[in-house]
């Protein structure tokens, strides 16, 4: 571990190792930070990431040792907390199914570029929305001292880009595999931190990582059983009349995973930098990263069939599940410790593909849900560990 943060470089007091969907706002899982917490580690000013002020800067120093003194005397709400995120965890499991809304009656084809579009609106409504509390927080003012560094910018661009190609994978494959794949994020970060940080991964938070890539090659088909056989491989060609581009879709699910990881890498710098500050950021550059995807892959032939159901769809999108489950989220970082908030964040999962089975008729086929249960698993088990061990050390104390 390096300065105070966990081994996957996220801010501290997150689970170690494991981030959650809600990283995609950009702000540390746990708001109520104390100034120890807001430092950089040597690393992190090694990466040309430092603070937006200086030391002679009394005035910004000022505003910033206030709106410290005032999260520090929060008292949390656990109960309004557990609620806030459970709405916010269902918002982003209704994703897949409200994307499919939105898009009913498009072609395949349009179906595969769509997605940068309907992220962008989503992104969109949510930097609308983080400007609206930027200013009733007051913190206008703290926003123009932050320096942004280039790890503001990427982790914007790769979460931008991750949702993009996620929103397209629920609506090629099915939503239990696009949802699982998005959960191997927290692996390739790992990865990442392991090459470029060289941080240490334990015996134990490896064979997690390991459960989650096996769940990953057994849901995207590169590991299956077929008559009675194991087969090991990809076959691009395999498709069904429900998802004729099936495979397509899976590979777009398991890159919003690589992006999704990416962006957690990045998070773990500059924890230096105001929680509502870095989420403005944050989505300004993920809106601005699935604008010129969109301007790249052209959905514009199947924006331009939109009709006014799908426009009533794709508002619903960017409301439920961009402004208010977001939204949603801010309570809740703000108002339940790290081990609660990424514990419920799950919730994600069992509504996404419940709503695939429910409302879509989707199948889990046997290999698909041992696949799921492994990433979900593995993400799963070392939050529980860090409750469990937590609790006990409390008990000694």
């Amino acid at each position: 571990m390096r300065g105070g943060g966990s081994w996957i470089g996220l801010p501290p007091r997150t689970i170690p190792g494991y981030a959650l969907r809600g990283a995609v706002v950009g702000f540390s899982v746990n708001l109520v930070t104390t100034k120890t917490d807001r430092l950089m580690s040597g690393n992190d000013a090694d990466l040309l990431c430092k603070p937006g002020r200086t030391s002679g800067d009394t005035t910004n120093m000022s505003q910033t040792s206030s709106a410290e003194s005032s999260v520090t005397e929060y008292v949390m709400n656990k109960k309004l907390g557990a609620i806030a995120m459970l709405l916010s965890a269902t918002g982003m499991g209704l994703v897949g199914t409200i994307s499919r809304g939105t898009t009913a009656g498009l072609a395949e084809a349009d179906k595969s570029v769509i997605g940068s579009f309907l992220a962008f609106g989503r992104m969109t409504v949510g930097l609308l929305g983080f400007i609206l509390i930027l200013v009733i927080t007051k913190k206008a003012g703290l926003f123009r001292s932050t320096r942004l560094s280039p790890t503001m910018i990427l982790g914007g661009v790769a979460i931008g880009l991750s949702l993009g190609c996620y929103i397209s994978s629920t609506l090629m494959t099915s939503i239990a595999n696009a949802v699982f794949l998005i959960y191997t994020g927290p692996l390739f970060c790992a990865l990442l931190a392991r090459i470029f940080r060289k941080e240490k991964i334990s015996v134990l938070s490896g064979i997690f990582l390991s459960l989650v890539f096996v769940g990953m090659l057994l849901t995207i088909g590169i590991i299956d059983f077929k008559n009675g056989s194991l087969t090991v491989g990809l076959d691009l060609s395999a498709s069904s009349p429900e998802f004729p581009q099936k495979k397509l879709g899976d590979l777009l699910g398991l890159l919003s995973g690589v992006l999704y990881g990416l962006a957690m890498f990045f998070y773990g710098y500059r924890k230096d930098v105001d929680s509502i500050v870095r989420g403005v950021w944050n989505f300004f550059w993920a809106a601005s990263a699935t604008l010129v995807l969109s301007i790249i892959l052209k959905p514009w032939h199947g924006v331009a069939s939109f009709t006014v159901t799908n426009w009533m769809w794709a508002v619903a999108l960017f409301l439920i599940c961009g402004l208010f489950a977001l939204g949603f989220l801010v309570v809740a970082g703000r108002n339940l410790p790290a081990v609660e908030y990424s514990t419920i964040s799950y919730w994600e999962c069992p509504v996404a593909i419940l709503c695939g089975l429910i409302v879509w008729g989707e199948k889990l086929t046997p290999v698909g849900m041992v696949g799921g249960l492994l990433i979900v698993g593995g993400g799963l088990a070392p939050i529980i560990l860090d409750a469990v061990t937590r609790k006990s050390r409390t008990s000694e104390v």
